[in-house]
């Protein structure tokens, strides 16, 4: 009995270059791209080439399907960009027996966003590091690091380098990916990961995905094993951290001081704070925009990443983010940036730490910082402190050690 079988695949082609798919079943073809023209060829196997679509290069918006001649065994572009990305969709008849012998593949579609203000922050040869988690699978985590670049004439470009410890398919190539982007724009990176589900385990998962080389109408195998696959990074992962990898069901938007929009969920941030949860018990619209124009996006993203359980995020911005906690009531934040700038408070920083010390009642920064005033006065700039509010100087005057 013969059963049809539907298979995705994504390339990428430069001028007057080729790349060969192959697909399970012993399928396989050639594409070969002139400038505008492609051509089909070195066809093995018996299948349809359903639908083409072009990509924007490396953005991922799509451009638009293309019209496939299946006489001829060419089709047309409708860019002549240097790199282009093309997405083909295949029909294929397979008896039973040979589908029940075949391994199965599934391939998972991930959105990776990067806001502008944070690959603006980098310095020419600087580089963070950051992970994702595929979703639907919480045992592929991929770490990725973006680097800036001086190129010719002076200019920046970014690079992205994704790791890929399990050697899945990476827009269709295995190895770790790399691509290069524009320093100034933000990235939006489509991604299509695609393994060999015997080859690699993954967790039973309710998630929406691709079945290759499997029955279109098949349901998820919930006899699938548990994942045994070992976290790449010692970084613990947690529900709230694979929760903010996904931006599908952000349901409220920060507009920073540039206009950018931050993308987060309401159940976490009115579960961190009585604020929060005051604006969205009044709004009717979803998404809900709150403005934020006193920070900027790299301010907002990493207090929002402490939110979602990434307590390093705050790390060199405690001071810019503990403002944000401070107007939006972050309790657990605020807390955090005090616990900083109680353990990091010295002669050079001790006038702003006092004033945020009174200003917010935290008494034990307040004795902290009171204390270096008097003991290390020698070591402190005298303008700033002829600056500071009467009641302070009063306090450190009066203060005994």
């Amino acid at each position: 009995m013969l059963h049809q079988i539907n298979f995705v695949r994504t390339i990428e082609l430069r001028e007057q270059s080729e790349v060969t798919i192959k697909l399970p079943y012993n399928l396989e073809f050639t594409v070969y791209r002139d400038v505008i023209d492609h051509t089909i060829k070195n066809i093995k196997g018996n299948f349809e080439i359903t639908k083409i679509t072009e990509i924007y290069g490396i953005g991922g918006h799509e451009l638009g399907v293309l019209k496939y001649d299946k006489f001829s065994s060419e089709f047309k572009g409708t860019d002549d960009l240097e790199l282009k990305t093309l997405t083909f969709c295949i029909s294929a008849m397979v008896e039973k027996k040979e589908m029940n012998e075949m391994k199965q593949m599934c391939a998972v579609k991930y959105q990776l966003q990067i806001p502008s203000a944070r690959l603006e922050s980098l310095k020419c040869n600087q580089s963070f590091e950051d992970e994702f988690v595929l979703p639907g699978y919480d045992g592929l985590i991929f770490i990725y690091y973006v680097n800036k670049i001086e190129t010719t004439g002076r200019k920046n470009k970014i690079i992205l380098h994704i790791q890929n410890p399990y050697d899945v398919e990476i827009r269709g190539k295995k190895g770790d990916f790399n691509i290069v982007f524009d320093s100034t724009k933000s990235i939006d990176l489509h991604l299509l990961f695609s393994f060999y589900t015997d080859e690699i385990p993954v967790e039973k998962t309710k998630h929406q995905f691709y079945v290759l080389g499997s029955p279109q109408e098949s349901s998820i195998d919930e006899s699938r094993p548990e994942s045994v696959i070992p976290s790449p990074s010692s970084k613990a992962t947690t529900l709230l951290h694979k929760i903010a990898t996904n931006n599908q069901f952000a349901d409220v938007y920060f507009i920073s001081s540039d206009g950018e929009k931050i993308p987060s969920h309401r159940c976490v941030l009115a579960a961190s704070s009585d604020i929060f949860a005051a604006i969205f018990e009044e709004s009717t619209e979803i998404p809900i925009q709150i403005t934020a124009d006193d920070f900027d996006p790299e301010t907002i993203q990493s207090a929002l990443n402490f939110l979602y359980d990434k307590s390093d995020a705050i790390i060199g911005k405690e001071m810019k983010v503990f403002k944000f906690a401070v107007k939006f009531g972050i309790h657990d934040l605020i807390d955090a940036c005090v616990s900083f700038f109680e353990d990091s408070v010295n002669p050079t920083n001790v006038c702003e730490f006092v004033q945020i010390a009174y200003s917010n009642n935290f008494d034990e920064l307040k004795q902290k910082c009171l204390k270096i005033l008097v003991q290390k006065k020698d070591e402190i700039d005298l303008t700033k402190v002829a600056e500071l509010p009467k009641n302070i100087l009063f306090d450190a005057f009066c203060f005994k050690l």
